[in-house]
C-alpha cells in the first residue's frame, strides 16, 4: 500500500526536530501524545477516540503509533510512521500495558516522559494509570510549546483552509440561490449539506443555520417552522476539507430589510473590517480585540460584550468533545502576539446580525480566506 501523506516529508521531519528540541530542553526521553489534533500534527493521521491511543516520539528516532487494530490499516496509508512502528492492539487489550511492553521491547528510555497536560483525552484516571505503569518515570508538561507549534500554519495547511473557505462560500451562495417561500431553517441546512459534500467537503460537518432570535442563541437548534417575510436567518458554515475547518457567518433577511437594519449591518461590517486590517504580524491580541469590542460598545451596537471576538482555526478531528479550538482567543486581557500564518475565526454579532470570516495573519494585515459578500444578505419572502 502506497503512502498518501497530507504534507511533504520535509514538513514532518521539521516538526519532529522542532518538538525533539523542546524535549531536549526539558530533559524528556520520550513524548506521549494522545489528543488527535496533535497526533495529526506530528504524523499526519488521527483517529476517532474510543480506547486510548498513543503517538510516541523518542528524543532520538522516529515516531511510534499505538492504536486499535481497526485503525491500523488507515494509519499505514496516511500516517508518516514506518510500518514496523504501527502497533495495533485488540479491543480487549490494555493500551497502557501495550505501551509499556513496546517501550521495553525496543528498548526506549523513558525515565522522563513529556506529556500534554491540556489534552482532553488525558483524563485523571488515564494519567493515574500511566503513573502506575511507570512508577520510576517522571512526567513533564510541554503543552505550551505544542500549542505554539500547531498555531503556525504551513503553506499546505493554508491551501487546505482556503479550499474549506471556498466550500463555505458555496454553501451560503446555494442557500441564496435556492431559497423560496415556505422553506424552513432545516431545509436550508439540507441544501447547504448537499452543496458542501458535492464541493469536496468532509462528511457530517455543516454548521448551524437557524432563525436569528437574539445574540444569546447563535447555536440554537434547527427547526421546521416555515420562514416568512421579515424573518432573519443566522447562517454559519463550518465545513472541513481533509479535516481543516473554515468558518463563515452571514445574516440572511427574508424579504427586503428596512433601512435601519441594513445600516446597522453596515456599521458592524465596517468595525470588523478595521479589526481584520489590524491583524498584522506582531500585533497584540488585546489591541486587535479592542478595535471591535470598543467600537461596538461605544456606537451602541451592543450594550454588553461578553464573548471573545475570535479563536484559532486549523485541523479539527471529528467526534470529539471540542467543536471549536480556543487555544488562542481574542479577549480584552489577552496579550499574546499574532504571528504570520496563524489562522482565526473572527466573528461578531449584534441584534441577530452575525458576521464572521476565516482570516490568516500576514505582515500587512489580516487576509480573508472566505469571500462571501460582506453585507446583510436577503432572499425573496
Amino acid at each position: 500500500m502506497s503512502k498518501q501523506l497530507f504534507f511533504s516529508q520535509s514538513v514532518f521531519e521539521n516538526r519532529h526536530r522542532e518538538i525533539q528540541a523542546v524535549m531536549a530542553e526539558v530533559g524528556a526521553d520520550i513524548l506521549l501524545i494522545d489528543q488527535p489534533e496533535f497526533i495529526f500534527h506530528l504524523i499526519g493521521y488521527a483517529m476517532s477516540e474510543g480506547f486510548q491511543q498513543f503517538c510516541v516520539l523518542p528524543q532520538y528516532g522516529a515516531p511510534l503509533m499505538i492504536l486499535r487494530c481497526v485503525d491500523e490499516g488507515t494509519c499505514h496509508e496516511y500516517g508518516d510512521v514506518a510500518p514496523q512502528n504501527v502497533i495495533g492492539y485488540p479491543d480487549w487489550a490494555n493500551p497502557v500495558e501495550i505501551l509499556k511492553a513496546e517501550l521495553s521491547k525496543r528498548p526506549l528510555k523513558h525515565g522522563t516522559i513529556a506529556i500534554d497536560r491540556d489534552s482532553y483525552n488525558m483524563t485523571l484516571n488515564r494519567f493515574d494509570a500511566l503513573q502506575a505503569a511507570f512508577p520510576e518515570s517522571s512526567f513533564v508538561d510541554i503543552s505550551q510549546p505544542l500549542r505554539e507549534m500547531r498555531s503556525i500554519k504551513t503553506e499546505e495547511e493554508i491551501a487546505y483552509l482556503k479550499k474549506a473557505s471556498e466550500i463555505a462560500d458555496d454553501g451560503i451562495e446555494l442557500i441564496l440561490k435556492e431559497f423560496r417561500s415556505g422553506l424552513s431553517a432545516r431545509d436550508c441546512v439540507a441544501m447547504a449539506a448537499k452543496q458542501i459534500i458535492l464541493s469536496g467537503g468532509d462528511a457530517g460537518v455543516i454548521g448551524p443555520v437557524t432563525r436569528a432570535l437574539d445574540d444569546s442563541k447563535m447555536h440554537a437548534l434547527v427547526d421546521d417552522e416555515p420562514l416568512k417575510e421579515g424573518d432573519l436567518l443566522h447562517v454559519e458554515m463550518i465545513p472541513q476539507y481533509l479535516g481543516y475547518s473554515a468558518r463563515l457567518m452571514r445574516p440572511v433577511y427574508v424579504g427586503e430589510p428596512d433601512p435601519e437594519t441594513r445600516e446597522r449591518a453596515e456599521r458592524i461590517v465596517a468595525l470588523q473590517d478595521q479589526q481584520i486590517a489590524a491583524m498584522k504580524t506582531g500585533a497584540r491580541a488585546s489591541d486587535v480585540d479592542h478595535i471591535l469590542r470598543d467600537g461596538m460598545l461605544k456606537s451602541g451596537l451592543k450594550s454588553k460584550y461578553d464573548n471573545i471576538s475570535g479563536y484559532s482555526l486549523g485541523y479539527y478531528q471529528q467526534f470529539t468533545c471540542r467543536s471549536s479550538d480556543f487555544t488562542y482567543v481574542f479577549r480584552p486581557e489577552d496579550d499574546w502576539e499574532l504571528k504570520r500564518n496563524m489562522v482565526f475565526h473572527m466573528y461578531t454579532v449584534a441584534n441577530g446580525l452575525a458576521f464572521s470570516e476565516t482570516v490568516v495573519v500576514s505582515d500587512g494585515g489580516g487576509v480573508r480566506l472566505t469571500e462571501a459578500p460582506r453585507k446583510l444578505l436577503n432572499v425573496n419572502g
